[in-house]
């Protein structure tokens, strides 16, 4: 419904002839937290109407009570239709439930798939449920790592609605058609483009709330691992699907630690990294840098403080204070790296150049010229790069640039 008819049917529905302005703002904004939703909005009238609250305080109480309003049968709308809000959307469930147990085989896989999808969506965010997500999962990369103690995430993936063809690609059959079902019954929705689906907000909650406390911290650690395996290490996806898929991973962390009494999720090491490096490519620099840190403490703890992996995470946690900021803490890091770097991998190395050029950048920003020149930490970066990278790399330019702010700011023009 547009808004204006949305709060005309509030308005009948609890009986509230000639309504002041102020019942008006109070119907706008009840209107607009059900999303425009007839038979919520024909509900939430009839609970008013019934004495049990005010249109002034019914939001208040959804707030609390959602749940129960949503599908208790005494909440049921003033209109004929004799069904909760809920009732309806679980109607269509059992449905689907009953051609899953049908003895057409390819009946029940597309029911299974959709019943699979049904459990996931609710925990991705309600909009641009891209099928790139599975796309990139089916065929995820695993991380190389050399310790097997290390948890991750892409050994819990669950390859249900994953399987490849012949060829090593995503069979996106089985998939489609889970898809076809959920939209027969409108409990999805096509999106602004091809394979790109959405839940309206009340039946993505209603896909939580059906569960039980267990069913729903599974279901969205699932959705959890398969958002982490669908992020590439090379970080070689386009920036569109990152910008997508940065906005299920925080609404799906949000679910994670709301089923939690801990408000923490489980630490699995590819998805911590991963999802670290996204949120701070896409600007969420703090919840980067708590990632970031956990990672840190775990391979410290694992994998020692000299291993390669943690070394990398110590350069990550840097860059990220850095961008915050806090260039204390990244040049106390930075100057670990670059001494592992020299003594690991040697001063010419390409990964110790780079740890030279960050820690440079943090003296700069600390306003340390001095020392910066002193330790030639430019110079070192600048003829370094134009030995091994050359003197066009965009890596030797930035540093010549950087050396040259530093003489420029000494007064050595």
């Amino acid at each position: 419904l547009e808004e204006k008819d949305a709060i005309g049917l509030l308005l009948k529905a609890s009986c509230l002839k000639s309504p002041t302005s102020d019942v008006q703002v109070e119907a706008s904004r009840i209107v607009k937290e059900l999303f425009c939703l007839p038979l919520a909005i024909d509900q939430a009238g009839a609970y008013i109407a019934s004495g049990a609250t005010t249109i002034r305080d019914y939001l208040a109480k959804y707030s609390e009570h959602n749940k129960t309003l949503l599908s208790h049968s005494e909440f049921t709308g003033a209109s004929k239709y004799d069904r909760t809000v809920y009732e309806t959307w679980e109607l269509s469930y059992k449905e689907i439930q009953q051609r899953a147990e049908s003895g057409d085989s390819h009946k029940a896989s597309a029911a299974n798939s959709a019943m699979l999808l049904l459990e996931l969506f609710p925990f991705f965010h309600h909009e641009g449920i891209t099928e790139e997500i599975f796309s990139y999962a089916a065929v995820q990369e695993h991380q190389k790592t050399s310790n097997p103690e290390l948890p991750l995430a892409s050994s819990m993936l669950d390859q249900r609605l994953l399987p490849l063809n012949k060829t090593g690609t995503w069979d996106n059959f089985i998939f489609r058609e889970g898809i076809r079902i959920l939209l027969s019954f409108s409990l999805i929705r096509r999106g602004p483009s091809d394979n790109v689906y959405a839940m309206h907000p009340l039946v993505h909650t209603w896909g939580r709330d059906r569960l039980t406390l267990n069913k729903r911290k599974r279901c969205c650690l699932i959705a959890y691992v398969t958002l982490s395996c669908s992020l590439r290490w090379d970080a070689s996806q386009q920036y569109g699907f990152q910008r997508t898929l940065v906005t299920h991973v925080r609404a799906n962390v949000e679910y994670l630690k709301s089923e939690d009494d801990e408000n923490t999720v489980s630490y699995m090491d590819d998805a911590y990294v991963k999802f670290g490096r996204l949120l701070w490519q896409q600007g969420y620099s703090r919840e980067a840098e708590t990632l970031e840190i956990e990672v840190l403490d775990k391979r410290n703890k694992i994998l020692g403080v000299e291993h390669p992996d943690t070394i990398f995470a110590m350069a990550n946690l840097a860059s990220t204070y850095r961008n915050l900021g806090k260039y204390t803490e990244a040049e106390k890091l930075e100057m670990q790296v670059l001494d592992a770097r020299n003594r690991i991998l040697g001063v010419e190395h390409p990964h110790t150049i780079k740890a030279m050029a960050n820690l440079a950048a943090t003296y700069w920003n600390l306003g340390k010229y001095t020392e910066a020149e002193k330790l030639e930490m430019q110079i070192q970066v600048f003829n370094g790069r134009c030995k091994i990278l050359g003197v066009e790399h965009p890596d030797t330019i930035r540093a010549k640039r950087v050396l040259a702010s530093t003489y420029y700011t000494l007064g050595k023009y």
